[in-house]
């Protein structure tokens, strides 16, 4: 117990040192913006009333409303109803919208829903840091799966979405026919991978950073989302940056999506994790080779946690790999879900 309470503690002491350590790198990088371009209002974001065209009137299938969980779901759904469920999960920064090649693409045997988590896009988002522990966001997916109908479903999840999924199949593999993780291991696994890899202790840098109140926010918003032409400049022409811009521009918009970070990588406290399912589904893991922040360390790792599961790395793409290269994730996906 007190070994216990030693290394939470130097854990806490490390990671805030951390976290003081990067706002103050991005502090600096403010006070040279305002000493380099004095006149420039680098911290003002543009009004956007009215969402882009491709939001407006877009192909990717029907926008609905569920009650789920205690709070109103927004998804959009596509295909036919009697087909199998998939449902698509995203991550952080993104909402159902970086799954509008997969909805177009699966709809022709699945009956495709992408969500948009708590907190994120036209979604309920619960103002309490509380609302947004792990736990929560997996029982969002159960109540979500249930109102719609369906005992069983394929999970498909990216990011933050993968966390979350991780975290779904460990309680409720009986729910599962098939899944699909993209680009994020478990809990369990990263913080394994804090602790011994250095390469993933650097790629998680904006992970301590995120601890901070209020800064992250002002961090991303800077140069009015500056951020999203840089993160999405090979997923798409200006409407779909755009798209990012106007769902993020909205009061709060991303505050919520920060705490998801908050309250499930905070140290010193005790963590119950679910007993493991007796047996496993099939499952696969992706992870983009040009991933910027996972390493592939954690592949193998995942192997290892979750039986009957295959892992690849995707060529040539980027952490949004769905987003990246369509076409190629959506072959790679297809190969894993045909196998009988």
């Amino acid at each position: 117990m007190i070994q216990y309470y030693v290394r939470e503690s130097i854990q806490f002491v490390v990671s805030y040192a951390l976290c003081l350590f990067y706002s103050c790198r991005v502090l600096f990088g403010l006070l040279v913006l305002l000493v380099t371009k004095p006149h420039t209002k680098f911290w003002a974001t543009k009004e956007r009333p009215v969402p882009p065209e491709c939001l407006r009137n877009h192909e990717y299938g029907t926008d609905k409303y569920q009650n789920a969980n205690g709070i109103r779901i927004h998804f959009v759904e596509n295909g036919d109803r009697s087909k199998p469920l998939m449902v698509l999960v995203h991550g952080f920064p993104e909402f159902w919208f970086s799954w509008r090649h997969q909805l177009k693409e699966f709809a022709k045997d699945y009956w495709v829903v992408a969500l948009d988590m708590r907190g994120y896009g036209d979604t309920e988002k619960p103002q309490y840091q509380y609302a947004y522990r792990i736990d929560n966001m997996t029982e969002d997916i159960r109540c979500l799966v249930r109102q719609l109908g369906r005992q069983k479903f394929t999970l498909v999840a990216h990011d933050w979405g993968a966390v979350i999924g991780w975290h779904f199949i460990t309680k409720h593999m009986e729910m599962v026919d098939r899944y699909i993780m993209m680009d994020a291991p478990s809990q369990k696994i990263a913080r394994k991978l804090f602790s011994t890899s250095k390469t993933q202790f650097k790629m998680s840098w904006y992970i301590f950073f995120y601890q901070m109140p209020w800064l992250p926010e002002f961090f991303v918003r800077l140069m009015d989302f500056h951020l999203f032409e840089v993160v999405f400049r090979h997923h798409g022409g200006p409407d779909v940056i755009e798209a990012f811009k106007y769902t993020f521009s909205k009061p709060h918009a991303m505050t919520y999506p920060i705490n998801y970070y908050r309250q499930n990588f905070r140290f010193f406290t005790r963590r119950q994790m679910p007993p493991r399912p007796k047996t496993f589904a099939p499952g696969l893991y992706l992870i983009g080779e040009k991933d910027l922040y996972i390493s592939k360390e954690s592949g193998p790792l995942m192997q290892q946690e979750f039986e009957n599961l295959e892992f690849r790395v995707v060529p040539g793409v980027d952490h949004f790999l769905q987003q990246h290269n369509p076409e190629l994730v959506n072959q790679v996906m297809r190969e894993f879900l045909s196998k009988s």
